[in-house]
């Protein structure tokens, strides 16, 4: 019964994007991704839509809904590796490349996949589109994390996944390619502490429903299965962190299953899944291993399998562009 009733909330949430892209459609067909001035509080990102030929009673009333005129046509640019590296992660961006365009195309935004191209990771590239995503990797060129960091300080948005925010370096200064800015202020985990193993499925637990991207998921889910990560800075207590799932594993429910590496089996703990930084535009989150044979490769679970992950990805995106 309560899957009949989740499935119908999601249900009607696309039902509510697609007559969203359909008003702007008819409305203003000529304002894709044509943005007016940025706001932000503590929970919720928004803008002021100034595009001429929107509706004049929802301009200026966009904090905590979106303005449906300005729902269609956003513009995303993903970055990450499909081949090489580890496999598991080459295989989550492998996959990640068929599931947003599906969506993109049902939901009425772009996907544009650079693969490792950071090239492109520029202030003239970027002025044309509103979503930076990272898939499983990250800039290491200065002058690419800059212009990603004008990006992000100029309201741009940010969908991180899994490695991109791992760092494991034993000096935290800058000419050894610690990226501080990220790690430290934006992101904010710091280095890689550990992690777990095997990748297994989980209970994740909503640490509030007060955000867009949490709103519409039940108080604890079953995750797809995936290596989870810990970090060295204690998220749960910085005050510009909003974390927004966690991991809760017990003596009777561990996480990780893998008897011939125990310090790899977490039996205890408050473990930040995904969270968003209150000065950025942004949601990062654990979620992108997708489970396979290390021995001849073949999948054995899929990331967008688990409905509600699909869910938090979809209102982290919208929550953040509308």
């Amino acid at each position: 019964m309560k899957k009949t009733i989740r499935s119908l909330a999601v249900a009607a949430l696309t039902l509510t994007w697609l007559a969203a892209t359909a008003v702007c459609v008819a409305a203003c067909e000529t304002h894709t991704h044509v943005w007016g001035e940025w706001q932000r509080s503590a929970t919720e990102h928004w803008r002021f839509c100034t595009v001429e030929g929107c509706n004049e009673e929802q301009r200026g009333t966009h904090a905590g809904a979106p303005c449906s005129s300005c729902a269609y046509g956003f513009k995303a640019l993903a970055f990450g590796f499909t081949e090489g590296g580890d496999a598991a992660h080459a295989d989550f961006a492998r996959e990640a490349n068929e599931w947003f365009p599906a969506q993109g195309e049902k939901l009425g935004f772009t996907y544009d996949f650079a693969g490792n191209d950071y090239s492109l990771l520029n202030d003239e590239t970027l002025s044309q589109y509103d979503m930076v995503i990272f898939l499983n990797d990250r800039p290491y060129a200065a002058e690419q994390q800059q212009a990603f960091r004008n990006f992000m300080e100029d309201g741009g948005a940010w969908l991180g996944f899994h490695s991109c925010a791992f760092s494991m370096v034993d000096s935290k200064e800058e000419s050894d390619g610690y990226w501080t800015w990220y790690q430290e202020d934006f992101v904010a985990c710091g280095n890689y502490k550990n992690n777990t193993w095997n990748p297994t499925a989980e209970p994740l637990t909503v640490e509030t429903h007060d955000h867009y991207a949490t709103k519409n998921l039940p108080d604890v889910f079953e995750a797809a299965p995936c290596e989870w990560y810990g970090w060295q800075n204690d998220l749960l207590n910085d005050e510009d962190i909003t974390v927004l799932l966690t991991l809760n594993p017990t003596q009777e429910n561990p996480a990780g299953d893998n008897p011939h590496k125990p310090q790899e089996i977490w039996y205890d703990g408050k473990h930040p899944i995904a969270w968003s930084n209150n000065n950025y535009n942004m949601v990062y989150t654990n979620i992108g291993h997708n489970l396979q044979s290390y021995n001849d490769f073949e999948k054995e679970s899929k990331t967008f399998s688990s409905p509600e992950q699909c869910q938090f990805i979809l209102d982290a995106m919208f929550g953040m562009l509308l």
